[in-house]
């Protein structure tokens, strides 16, 4: 059934009261991601400004059953309150049931997806603060014990005028030593490493280095391809990225660290 919800349609097998969500403020998106059994909202609160709130529970057409994702969401508070600190990261507010299901409150990101269409090549010396940032993050991550799984481009909101990126999505990322339990691991094949396709293959620090050289590619090469013809941002970076999305792990660097600070001595060669 297609139900409105604030003046957006939502596509639900049953109905689902959405109604608490006026408590916060007025709704001026609604989103349904169907594959994690999400409806994200966008608010605006005249007491807390913008915000996004991700509810679990609704039983979404084609989605994700309402249990198994209320469980997936409650699951990744601890990661985004873990990693909080970051400036890169999106900041959670507040999260707990809800309506039945359960909640997670956000500060709203501005910008606009990098996985939308028609996003705009920036000028490199941008670019590469951009990508820092999200380096950095995961240098961050890494110290705290996590590891990226699941990253795409759908995960980061771009400020093009502020010329900053913000992390939105770490649900998937796991507590290290992590292993793949499922063979073929949820994400963008664009961005996924050998071994989140290997059933027992373990995941670390050099499979989110996967994940960063990855992130160079879309930004500084032709987006999927890994072609040295479509790079656009030196010899130097090139042979760092293109290390980093080594097809065999110990081919790439050694550490996370190792890698960034290749890049960020490149990237000095560069500009």
């Amino acid at each position: 059934m297609i139900q409105d919800v604030f003046g957006f349609s939502v596509d639900t097998q049953t109905y689902q009261d959405f109604s608490f969500i006026r408590n916060y403020g007025t709704p001026f998106l609604v989103d349904a991601i169907a594959e994690k059994g999400l409806v994200c909202f966008g608010i605006e609160s005249p007491r807390y400004g913008k915000l996004c709130i991700r509810f679990a529970g609704a039983a979404l057409a084609g989605g994700a059953a309402p249990q198994i994702a209320i469980a997936a969401l409650r699951r990744s508070m601890p990661i985004y309150q873990a990693l909080y600190p970051h400036p890169t990261l999106i900041k959670l507010q507040g999260h707990g049931p809800a309506a039945g299901g359960y909640a997670a409150i956000f500060r709203w990101p501005e910008g606009q997806s990098l996985q939308q269409p028609g996003i705009q090549r920036q000028p490199l010396l941008s670019s590469l603060r951009m990508i820092d940032s999200v380096f950095d993050f995961h240098l961050y991550a890494a110290s705290m014990g996590f590891v990226s799984t699941g990253f795409q481009a759908g995960s980061l909101t771009a400020d093009f005028a502020a010329g900053s990126l913000t992390l939105c999505d770490i649900d998937l990322y796991r507590q290290m030593p992590a292993v793949n339990d499922m063979g073929r691991m949820q994400g963008a094949s664009q961005f996924m490493s050998p071994e989140e396709f290997i059933l027992g293959a373990p995941l670390d620090e050099r499979t989110a280095q996967f994940h960063m050289g990855a992130l160079a590619f879309f930004f500084f090469g032709a987006y999927s391809s890994r072609e040295r013809a479509a790079w656009r941002a030196g010899e130097a970076l090139y042979r760092v990225a293109a290390r980093a999305c080594e097809q065999q792990p110990e081919k790439r660097f050694p550490t996370l660290a190792e890698f960034v600070q290749a890049w960020r001595t490149a990237a000095g060669q560069t500009v």
